[in-house]
């Protein structure tokens, strides 16, 4: 998940190094980046930064 984040890694590849389905790469990212921000880890996307007023 880090390195997802770090370095825009996609969930297709971050599934196919751990040889799971892209589901549940996605599925890993929906329950692990709320615990980040609660930790004060939030990362703005690229998308979300690219965009005037979009984030959080």
């Amino acid at each position: 998940m880090l390195v997802r984040l770090r370095h825009g890694v996609t969930h297709d590849a971050m599934a196919g190094w751990f040889g799971v389905d892209c589901s549940t790469s996605t599925r890993a990212n929906g329950e692990v980046r709320p615990l980040l921000d609660e930790q004060g880890m939030h990362r703005q996307s690229r998308r979300a930064a690219a965009v005037p007023g979009r984030g959080r």
